[in-house]
């Protein structure tokens, strides 16, 4: 065979030329679509297979596959991460200005994702009326981030990956959704997803100690990269998440073990200080 024919074959995504505006956003629209083929055959095979999912109202059933779509995400997203905390010599060599042919996949993909992600949150609500500003803020934040990092080509790409192993968390609160609504909440196995779902809550919060670390070791290197509203952008988010957001949701996720509500659809009672064990599935009415 011909050398090129055979230097052509072993190319994998992670080879392609990134500083080529095509290629980048082909890939941004190959994530979206492949996220929004995540969800319809979610979709399809609940329908199909499943009978919680056939049993739950219109408003549940987009947030199911919308939680599967987000676990699908949420190993890739932590596949990524792992690689550039612990395993990749290149962007530790600089973290403020490092790239890779992979990190680039990764922050085309992740970028189709969040847009798929932030049209599905936004047209769900105004299809059933409901808000979530905190997921609405993170996801904002994320697609914004990462659209940033799309378009300069100067960025360094370990803090874009580290902040995809934020995502380590989703699949185990998928997981521990889908449970609920299957009233398995006093099974063995939703508590040991809840509690190791908890404990990636606290390694997010560790997590984005050492990031913020980063950005104090690198912070020349990463004002020379980004440009400032960017740069801006990141710093808001990253404190909207260290101070908000992450103890927030690890609060909420604890104090769900201790009570299995369904808080996506079942708010808690007003006046009341501690929540009925439900089995997920809320309060039930008298005479039910």
């Amino acid at each position: 065979m011909d050398p090129a024919s055979d230097r052509g074959a072993s190319e994998s995504v992670f080879d392609l030329d990134y500083a080529s505006w095509k290629v980048r956003s082909t890939l941004v629209v190959a994530g979206f679509a492949f996220y929004l083929g995540v969800f319809v055959v979610c979709h399809q095979l609940s329908s199909s297979l499943n009978a919680t999912y056939r049993s739950l109202v219109a408003k549940e059933k987009v947030f199911w596959n919308l939680a599967a779509t987000r676990a699908v995400f949420g190993v890739q997203s932590t596949a990524a991460g792992l690689w550039a905390l612990l395993g990749d010599p290149v962007l530790h060599a600089d973290k403020a200005r490092a790239q890779q042919g992979w990190s680039w996949f990764h922050i085309a993909t992740a970028t189709g994702f969040f847009f798929f992600e932030n049209a599905a949150l936004h047209l769900s609500n105004l299809r059933f009326r409901t808000f979530d500003p905190f997921l609405a803020l993170h996801h904002l934040f994320a697609f914004l981030g990462f659209l940033g990092l799309l378009v300069n080509v100067q960025a360094g790409h370990y803090l874009a990956m580290a902040t995809l192993l934020l995502e380590m968390s989703t699949p185990f609160t998928c997981v521990s959704w889908m449970l609920l609504k299957a009233g398995w909440s006093d099974s063995l196995l939703w508590k040991a997803n809840q509690w190791l779902m908890i404990h990636m809550f606290h390694c997010r919060m560790v997590l984005s100690y050492h990031m913020w670390w980063v950005c104090l070791q690198h912070w020349e290197g990463l004002r020379g990269s980004l440009h400032p509203p960017h740069l801006v952008l990141f710093l808001c988010g990253m404190g909207l998440l260290t101070l908000v957001l992450n103890p927030y949701w690890t609060h909420k996720k604890t104090q769900q073990l201790l009570h299995p509500v369904d808080w996506n659809f079942v708010p808690p009672q007003p006046g009341s200080s501690a929540l009925p064990r439900t089995n997920g599935h809320g309060p039930q009415k008298k005479g039910q």
